[in-house]
């Protein structure tokens, strides 16, 4: 048998990373995060912010924090990307 490559072992993990949601903003949120790639993992409150641990298959390893953004194209909310951060806040490219 062959060796999994490290292509594909990259592949097969995924990372997970903080998302917070300001809490007057949850319900609209629990609206679409099907649009999300990876699964919600946990939920907790803090202060004025819902904070999900999320496992994403998408995120840099490095990623600690996600920040999507939507759009709206006519009626319909669409996922217009994600913004993941290192540890110290710095964006990953």
């Amino acid at each position: 048998m062959e060796p999994v490559s490290d292509k594909f072992k990259a592949a097969l993990v995924e990372t997970r990373v903080e998302l917070a949601v300001n809490s007057e903003l949850e319900a609209d949120f629990n609206k679409h995060q099907h649009l999300l790639p990876g699964r919600e993992l946990s939920r907790r409150r803090d202060g004025e912010h819902v904070i999900l641990t999320w496992l994403a298959p998408d995120a840099p390893p490095e990623a600690t924090t996600m920040s999507p953004y939507f759009t709206l194209t006519g009626d319909r909310i669409e996922l217009g990307g994600i913004d993941y951060y290192d540890a110290a806040g710095h964006r990953i490219t």
